[in-house]
């Protein structure tokens, strides 16, 4: 069903992009549809964690990143 459907790109302000002072690691901090519920998504420019990702709740960012949402 999917390959014949066709997707098309939506508006979306639930995504957040931090990097690590100079470093070339990054993470994405994507809003989930549940409540205080985010996906914490890896890239760094070595791919040891490319696509590593977490479920995290506010504060278990703020707490393990310094991140303040």
């Amino acid at each position: 069903m999917i390959k014949t459907m066709e997707w098309k790109e939506i508006d979306c302000k639930n995504v957040k992009c931090f990097q690590l002072g100079d470093d070339p690691q990054l993470i994405y901090i994507v809003k989930t549809g549940f409540k205080n519920k985010y996906m914490v998504l890896y890239e760094d420019a070595y791919q040891l964690n490319i696509g590593h990702t977490k479920i995290l709740s506010r504060e278990n960012i703020k707490e393990q990143y310094n991140i303040e949402l």
